[in-house]
């Protein structure tokens, strides 16, 4: 046997497996790389239906923040401007920013800017859609803000069946273990501001939870009126944005690691619960505010009318978001279940390749 053939049969040691692992001892033979195999590279340019893609998201970017900006003129216009016109304001800038910089990590093969772009591109088609059907959240001002929702809605559509053509997927395929990880430096960064937020969202809601309470159970109009404008004012200002920032810092800390954010079940429940709870907030829980808030300025009484079905939904629908924080924050500390189907392909094709 020659030299060559010696090292290309050399026996190594099989890895341990995660059912129990392979018996001691154990030896597996690894072939070696036939002469001539060249290392698969990724090509060296995205392919097109990725620019499309780019064009798409930021399309849609533009006519969204046009719509937002439309709103906040209409509330200067008609004297209701406050501090929440403020939040929208260096909300709609930080989005701005920030959908920017994940299309950037798009056409760089960085598989979480392309998670990030469709996370936030399917919910902003979800909260479109429901202002669109009045079902939630802001209403529409007039025919201009509903056409530029629309012209948003489109394109976000078409960018997000871009986002996974067959060859998107190839291409992502090649690039995306290299260009996946975020560095160590970075993560911690990341890791910090979504502890740090995660923690005030709990908080909040939290805060929420307690006004709720006591709003729905007081007779006196007073403090009641003062629950239900404070809770207006904090779901304004702060917990939209609390809860958005802790789901793309989440994202960013999931699919940026050897964690994954699809690859093992306690982050993929993590994931679609944090989605659930903030829909539950600003479809459910958000209009509840707003309709308490109307019915106090109506001069409804605390006691005996319709202030008390709307004050103990908001209640129930504090109570679920509350409890959902909670056993969001003991998965993380627990880390419970295993590989999903996808994780353990993916470790597969990982084994295979050694």
């Amino acid at each position: 046997m020659s030299t060559t053939d010696r090292t290309d049969q050399r026996p190594v040691r099989a890895p341990a497996d995660d059912d129990g692992g392979s018996p001691p001892g154990a030896r597996a033979v690894r072939p070696g790389r036939p002469a001539g195999a060249e290392t698969q590279t990724a090509p060296a340019r995205p392919p097109a239906a990725v620019g499309w893609a780019y064009a798409m998201v930021i399309v849609a970017t533009l006519a969204a923040i046009a719509s937002n900006v439309f709103e906040i003129g209409h509330q200067v216009e008609t004297g209701v401007a406050g501090a929440a016109t403020t939040g929208d304001l260096a909300l709609t800038i930080a989005f701005c920013a920030l959908f920017g910089f994940f299309a950037e990590m798009l056409r760089a093969g960085r598989q979480w800017g392309r998670v990030l772009l469709t996370v936030f591109t399917a919910l902003g088609l979800v909260f479109t859609g429901l202002g669109l059907a009045g079902l939630g959240g802001r209403p529409l001002v007039g025919p201009l803000q509903a056409s530029l929702a629309v012209a948003s809605l489109i394109p976000s559509v078409i960018g997000l069946v871009l986002l996974f053509v067959p060859s998107v997927n190839a291409w992502m395929a090649q690039v995306r273990e290299h260009g996946r990880m975020i560095s160590q430096r970075l993560r911690k960064l990341v890791l910090t501001c979504h502890v740090a937020i995660s923690v005030g969202w709990l908080g909040l809601v939290t805060g929420m939870f307690a006004m709720s309470v006591a709003g729905a159970t007081t007779s006196d109009a007073e403090q009641q009126a003062a629950m239900y404008r404070t809770m207006s004012m904090l779901d304004e200002i702060f917990l939209g944005m609390t809860s958005m920032f802790a789901l793309i810092t989440g994202i960013v800390v999931g699919a940026g690691t050897k964690w994954g954010l699809l690859r093992r079940r306690w982050v993929a429940v993590k994931f679609w619960w944090t989605m659930g709870v903030m829909v539950l907030g600003f479809a459910v829980i958000h209009q509840l505010i707003l309709e308490a808030n109307e019915l106090v300025e109506a001069g409804e009484p605390p006691r005996g009318g319709a202030l008390d079905s709307v004050g103990w939904a908001m209640s129930g629908s504090a109570f679920v978001a509350l409890a959902s924080l909670v056993a969001m924050t003991a998965i993380s500390t627990y880390k419970p279940w295993g590989l999903t189907k996808r994780g353990r392909a993916a470790k597969a094709t990982a084994r295979a390749g050694r």
